[in-house]
C-alpha cells in the first residue's frame, strides 16, 4: 500500500520508467528535491511541490490528497485544501475525510472548529457533498456534546433530504427528530422547521399531524409573515380533506385577513371546493369553472382535479372526459418550481379520477390510467394509495370476468413487484 509521499513517488516513477533527472525537468522541481522526498528525508514536502510532481506523475488528486491530509496540521490550509477538494475532487468520501481532519486537528477549539465547518457547508452548492458535510458536523457536534450544531445540523440535513419526494416518510422522521433540539434554534429556523413540517405531513396525508405543526407556527410567528398565513391555509385544506367543511371554512376567513397578494387567489379557488363537497355542488362547479379561467400556473393541477371530482360526483360523466385535453398541460405545470410532493399526489388522483370517467366507455384506456396512477403515488413513497388504485382495476374485472386479460394480469404483477421492491 502507497502510504507516503516516498512511496507514491518512487512507485509512479518508476512504473513510468522516468529517471529521476527526467522528472525533474517535466516537473520543474529540483532532482535533489525529489530525491529527498524519495528517500523520506522530507516527509511533507510543501503543497505545490508535490501538486507539480502529481502532475508530471499524471497522479490523481484523490491519491495525493489524501496522504497530504494526513500530515497537514495548519488549520487555514487545511480549510483552502477542503474548498479545492469541493471544486476538483468527485469523491464525496475525500472530501468528507477532509472535513474530518480539519475537525480534529489538536490545536483548534471544537466549538469553533464546527462552527467553521457549518459555514463552509452552507456554502457549497453541490447538494450530496453539501448534505455530506453537514452530516459531518452532527456526527461530530454529539461526539462533543455541542448541542447548537447538533440542532442546526440536523435541521440542515431535514431541508435536504425533505426534497427526495421518493422518501417522504423516512425524511419526514428526520424532521421530526430535530424537534428534540429545537429550542437550540434561533426563532426564524424553529418557524421554518415547523412550516417544513406541516407541509411535509399534510403530503403524507397525516392530516391531523399537519394541523398541530400549523397552529405551532401560528402560535410562534410572531411577525404574523407569509408563513403564518401559509399555515392558516394549510389548516383550512387539512380539514377539507378530513370532511369537516365547517371548520374548513372557518379557517379559509382566517385566512382572508391576511393581505398578502396570493390570498385572493387561494381563497377563490377554495371556495369553490368548499361548496361543491358540502352540499352546494351546482355553485362549487360555477364558482371553479369561473376560476379556471384565471386560475395561476401553480393550482392549474389543483383546479382540473376538483372540477373532475365534483362532475363525477354529479355523474356528468361528458365534461369529465373533456377535462382529459389538459393533461399535457398539468403534467407541464409539474416541472414548474416549487411544484410539491402534495401537487404531485393531486396527478396521481386525477388518473385516477380519469380511469373512473372511462371505465363505462374505454375500459383499457381506464385501466392505463389506474396503473399511471399507481405509480405516480408510488414516485411520492404513497404506496397504499399507489396499491387502491390498483385496486380498483381488480374490482372492475370481479365485477365483469370478461375484463380481464393476461396484458393486464401482466401490467398490474409489474406494478405490484415495483410497489413490493419500492416499499422494501
Amino acid at each position: 500500500m502507497i502510504v507516503t509521499f516516498a512511496d507514491m513517488i518512487r512507485h509512479r516513477r518508476s512504473n513510468l520508467e522516468l529517471t529521476m533527472d527526467k522528472l525533474a525537468e517535466k516537473a520543474n522541481i529540483r532532482k535533489s528535491t525529489i530525491s529527498k522526498i524519495e528517500n523520506g528525508e522530507v516527509k511533507k514536502p510543501e503543497f505545490k511541490t508535490i501538486k507539480s510532481l502529481a502532475e508530471a506523475l499524471d497522479i490523481s488528486y484523490d491519491d495525493y490528497i489524501g496522504i497530504y491530509i494526513s500530515l497537514e496540521r495548519n488549520s487555514d490550509a487545511m480549510l483552502d485544501i477542503l474548498q479545492e477538494a469541493i471544486s476538483t475532487s468527485n469523491s464525496i468520501l475525500l472530501i468528507t475525510d477532509i472535513a474530518i481532519k480539519y475537525l480534529e486537528l489538536p490545536h483548534l477549539d471544537s466549538y469553533d472548529a464546527i462552527e467553521q465547518m457549518f459555514t463552509s457547508a452552507n456554502n457549497v452548492n453541490d447538494t450530496s457533498i453539501k448534505l455530506s458535510l453537514f452530516k459531518t458536523v452532527v456526527n461530530y457536534s454529539r461526539s462533543h456534546g455541542v448541542m447548537t450544531y447538533i440542532a442546526k445540523g440536523m435541521y440542515q440535513v431535514y431541508l435536504i433530504e425533505r426534497n427526495d419526494f421518493s422518501k417522504l416518510e423516512a425524511s419526514y422522521q428526520s424532521g421530526k427528530n430535530v424537534l428534540a433540539y429545537v429550542d437550540f434554534l434561533s426563532l426564524e429556523e424553529q418557524i421554518k422547521l415547523y412550516y417544513c413540517l406541516e407541509n411535509h405531513a399534510y403530503a403524507l396525508l397525516k392530516f391531523n399531524e399537519s394541523i398541530d405543526f400549523s397552529m405551532i407556527v401560528i402560535d410562534i410567528d410572531i411577525y404574523k409573515s407569509e408563513f403564518s398565513a401559509h399555515a392558516t391555509f394549510n389548516i383550512c385544506n387539512c380539514y377539507y380533506y378530513l370532511n369537516d367543511f365547517a371548520k374548513s371554512e372557518i379557517f379559509l376567513d382566517e385566512y382572508k385577513k391576511y393581505s398578502f397578494s396570493f390570498v385572493k387567489d387561494n381563497v377563490q379557488f377554495m371556495t369553490g371546493c368548499i361548496n361543491g363537497r358540502s352540499g352546494k355542488i351546482e355553485l362549487g362547479i360555477e364558482q371553479l369553472e369561473q376560476y379556471f379561467k384565471v386560475t395561476s400556473p401553480f393550482n392549474f393541477v389543483y383546479v382540473v382535479t376538483m372540477l373532475m371530482d365534483l362532475y363525477l360526483i354529479k355523474s356528468d360523466l361528458i365534461s369529465a372526459r373533456d377535462l382529459l385535453t389538459y393533461e399535457a398541460e398539468m403534467k407541464n405545470s409539474l416541472n414548474l418550481e416549487y411544484t410539491t410532493p402534495d401537487k404531485k399526489a393531486r396527478m396521481a388522483y386525477f388518473y385516477q379520477l380519469a380511469g373512473n370517467a372511462l371505465i363505462s366507455q374505454d375500459v383499457e384506456k381506464a385501466f392505463d390510467y389506474y396503473l399511471e396512477s399507481a405509480l405516480e403515488y408510488m414516485k411520492i413513497g404513497l404506496y397504499d394509495r399507489a396499491l387502491g388504485s390498483v385496486m380498483l382495476i381488480n374490482e372492475s374485472i370481479l365485477e365483469d370476468h370478461s375484463l380481464l386479460s393476461i396484458e393486464i394480469v401482466r401490467k398490474i404483477n409489474e406494478v405490484y413487484k415495483q410497489i413490493i421492491n419500492k416499499k422494501i
